[in-house]
């Protein structure tokens, strides 16, 4: 379990992934592969693939609609949105209606237990 943590914690290593994650916390649904990249602002379609397919494994999904961010994703931008935890006052918590997939609890403070479990398993 352990070398999985460490997997899913190198994928957010590379400014591209980060960039990704951010685009979809702010966007209003899920977005096509074209669209994230040209927010992203990666022109090569490889290069932008390659590292959508890395954060695909732990942190995005693709619906029929696009990619969004899963809940391992929601929970890196919360951790990192430190203005937003500053003002809800409780660590940047998803909001209550956010229940957690691994345990159900709509409380749940762990960023990071077994959601980073890679989406294959």
């Amino acid at each position: 379990m352990a070398d999985d943590a460490t997997d899913a914690l190198e994928v957010l290593g590379n400014e591209i992934r980060m960039a990704t994650l951010r685009e979809l916390a702010e966007a209003d649904g899920p977005l096509s592969f074209t669209e994230l990249r040209e927010r992203v602002g990666v022109r090569d379609t490889g290069k932008f693939n390659y590292h959508l397919t890395k954060l695909c494994s732990y942190f995005v999904r693709e619906t029929d609609g696009g990619y969004e961010l899963g809940h391992a994703g929601s929970r890196v931008i919360a951790a990192g949105d430190v203005d937003a935890a500053a003002t809800a006052g409780d660590g940047g918590s998803p909001p209550p209606d956010d229940a957690c997939p691994v345990c159900g609890d709509d409380d749940c403070e762990k960023y990071f237990h077994v959601h980073l479990r890679p989406s294959w398993l």
